[in-house]
C-alpha cells in the first residue's frame, strides 16, 4: 500500500491519500475507511482512497489493520465498520432495538446481539437505556447495525448495556482523541484516574458515558471532559503546551473537589 499523504495534515475533498492493491497485496493489510473517505478505481490493479470533506487526515493502526478518516468539527456522525459507539435505546421492537448513535439514521441492535444471548436469556433493554456497541454493518443505503460483541473472539470485552452513569455529547474529534490515548499518561482521563475511581466508555460517535463512585465524582469527570474539549489542539509541536493546560485544568478540578468535601 502506497501512502500519498502524511497523517495529521490538513486535506481538502478529492485528495488521494493512499493507493491499495485490489487483491489486498502480499502483506495482507486490511484497510478500513472512516468518515470523510471513500475508494475509487485507479487503474487495473489498484484502488485510490480519497477524501470527501475538508479537515485533518487521521490514521490508526500500523500493520494488519489501517483505518483512515478525516476529522472535522462537524457534530454529525457517519457510521463506519467496526466503530465503537455509545448509543441510547429509542424504541424496542420484536427482534431489534432502535438505537440513537448520533448519525443520520438510528442503528439497529438485534436482541440476540449480545454474548450468549438467547430468546429466553438476554438483556432486556428499555427506552433510554445506554449500550456500548460495535458497528457491524455500515452502508449508505440501509440502516447501520450494531453488535455488543468483539469481531474476532465474539466476546463482549466491555461491550453491552451500561448501568446508571451519565452520557454527554462532545465533538467526534474530541472523543476520537480521547479514545486514541494520544497524550499517553498525560491525557485527561489518565490524570483523573490518579485521583478518582471511575468508569468511562468512549464512542467515536461523540457520545461519552461516565460513572464515578459518587454523583459528585461523575459530575467532575463530565466537567473535565467538557473542559478538555474547549482546549484548542494545535500542531504536534504544541502538544506539550496542551498537556500543561490539561494538567492545570485537572489540578484545579481536584483542588475544588477537596475544598467542597472539606
Amino acid at each position: 500500500m502506497a501512502m500519498a499523504e502524511k497523517e495529521g495534515r490538513t486535506c481538502v475533498p478529492g485528495e488521494v491519500i493512499a493507493r491499495v492493491p485490489r487483491d489486498g497485496g502480499p502483506a495482507g493489510t486490511t484497510v478500513r475507511l472512516g468518515s470523510g473517505t471513500s475508494q475509487n478505481k485507479c487503474g487495473q490493479v489498484t484502488l485510490a482512497i480519497r477524501t470527501t470533506k475538508a479537515g485533518t487526515l487521521k490514521q490508526q493502526g500500523k500493520r494488519e489493520v489501517k483505518r483512515f478518516w478525516v476529522e472535522t468539527r462537524h457534530q454529525r456522525y457517519v457510521p463506519s465498520m467496526d466503530d465503537l459507539v455509545v448509543g441510547i435505546v429509542m424504541e424496542c421492537h420484536g427482534e431489534t432495538y432502535s438505537v440513537d448513535v448520533g448519525g443520520p439514521q438510528a442503528a439497529l441492535l438485534p436482541i440476540l446481539g449480545f454474548e450468549g444471548a438467547t430468546r429466553r436469556n438476554r438483556p432486556m433493554l428499555s427506552l433510554g437505556d445506554v449500550v456500548y456497541a460495535r458497528v457491524s454493518l455500515a452502508d449508505r443505503d440501509i440502516d447501520p447495525e450494531l453488535l455488543c460483541t468483539e469481531k474476532i473472539s465474539a466476546k463482549p470485552k466491555g461491550l453491552g448495556p451500561l448501568k446508571a452513569g451519565y452520557v454527554l455529547k462532545v465533538q467526534t474529534g474530541c472523543s476520537r482523541e480521547l479514545l486514541s490515548g494520544e497524550h499517553g499518561d498525560q491525557g485527561v482521563l489518565q490524570l483523573l484516574g490518579d485521583h478518582l475511581d471511575y468508569e468511562c466508555c468512549l464512542g467515536v460517535n461523540g457520545y461519552v458515558w461516565v460513572k464515578g463512585s459518587t454523583a459528585a465524582e461523575t459530575l467532575m469527570v463530565k466537567n473535565a471532559i467538557e473542559n478538555y474539549q474547549s482546549i484548542s489542539f494545535g500542531a504536534r509541536g504544541e502538544q506539550e503546551e496542551t498537556r500543561k493546560r490539561v494538567r492545570r485544568m485537572v489540578g484545579d478540578l481536584v483542588r475544588r473537589r477537596g475544598g467542597d468535601e472539606g
